[in-house]
């Protein structure tokens, strides 16, 4: 890791750490940041800090940082009870998070923050980007009301609020969930996928089935066992992408494990396989409308958001989305279904991004 460019202006970035979604999309904008002239400090935990190390260049102008956080617990059964007892450590932090902040601003220097899903890395004075999906969060109706109102008190802290989505709309991924007006300042900034520039024309068929396990233990290794019983029953080749940063690869006859794959490697495996299976968490979404591919959609158990985006996800888009118990019977069809708007992937929060960069650089860098 390298120190600090004097000579460059210095961006923060926090991302959330439940698992890996939020540092793939964050990818390609802390890339273009680097290529903008800024240095870049990454600050997040976990799988999603041990993820971004292995992808970016070290020899970039970037530093990462550990920056707490809770740690979300999941269980095999009753998921949604679970997660709802430790939302109120989850609203704690964000107060303790402004707190860090505010200290870490002062010590590098800091002159602009993005802000994936982390809502108190806002301080005042400090132009601030929020991107968040979630502006309207998957709760019981009662709540509904409630759980907008301290979104939107979270979301003004930030100069700006950006989605990754198109307008909301027929052809919106995010349906309901992005549809909220939370914040005066809100940009839908279109798809945005670090797999975008692999995309391919026409792809060969290479993998019979393709699954992409993510997430959370347990659920993480209930889906990876499920997805290689379903894999049993046929002799052509298999690839399960583990989602294991560090582990390598993997042969066991017919089935390949990829622990984690390159960008090019995932993208080309997404596209060469003849059926896909994944979470319909919001940023594999996002990589499989980069890329055009369908897939069959398994919610994680007990998370609403996921549920939501499935069911969304069948009744606009067409695709298949089952639930877990109905993929470790391994019921699922011989295909996957459904078709995507073809919008082209991060032209549009690119170019927002190096707007905005510019606009903030200070004049002595």
């Amino acid at each position: 890791m390298n120190a600090p460019a004097s000579d460059r202006p210095q961006l923060l970035v926090t991302l959330l750490d439940w698992g890996m979604g939020h540092a793939t999309r964050t990818l390609p904008l802390i890339e273009h940041a680097v290529g903008c002239g800024w240095h870049v400090h990454v600050a997040t935990k976990g799988t999603a800090l041990a993820w971004l190390k292995g992808h970016l260049d070290p020899a970039s102008p970037l530093t990462f940082h550990y920056k707490p956080g809770p740690e979300i617990k999941y269980a095999k059964r009753g998921n949604f009870l679970r997660i709802a007892g430790q939302m109120p450590a989850f609203v704690a932090h964000v107060e303790r998070e402004r707190t860090w902040t505010s200290n870490f601003v002062q010590a590098h220097d800091i002159h602009a923050i993005y802000s994936d899903n982390c809502y108190g890395t806002a301080v005042p004075g400090v132009p601030s980007i929020l991107m968040s999906h979630q502006l309207q969060v998957p709760t019981p109706k009662i709540l509904e009301g409630v759980a907008r109102s301290m979104v939107a008190r979270w979301a003004k802290a930030f100069d700006q609020l950006w989605v990754p989505d198109t307008e909301p709309g027929p052809q919106s991924l995010s349906g309901h969930l992005a549809a909220a007006e939370v914040h005066p300042h809100t940009e839908y900034v279109g798809v945005l996928s670090r797999l975008a520039k692999h995309r391919q024309d026409n792809p060969p068929r290479t993998w019979h089935k393709v699954g992409m396990v993510s997430g959370l233990e347990p659920h993480r290794g209930l889906m990876e066992a499920a997805l290689r019983d379903w894999m049993s029953d046929t002799k052509k080749p298999c690839l399960v992408i583990a989602g294991q940063p560090g582990g390598g690869v993997q042969v066991d006859g017919h089935i390949t494990t990829w622990c984690d794959p390159s960008d090019a490697e995932l993208a080309s495996a997404l596209q060469e396989a003849n059926t896909v299976v994944c979470r319909s968490g919001y940023s594999s979404q996002l990589d499989l409308a980069a890329l055009g591919t369908r897939a069959i959609l398994i919610p994680t158990p007990g998370q609403p958001e996921q549920e939501a985006l499935g069911k969304l996800w069948a009744s606009r888009f067409g695709f298949t989305c089952l639930t877990q118990k109905q993929l470790e019977a391994e019921n699922l069809p011989e295909h996957a279904t459904g078709s995507l708007p073809d919008e082209p992937a991060n032209l549009r929060a690119l170019a927002l991004l190096e707007q905005w960069l510019n606009t903030h650089q200070p004049a002595h860098t």
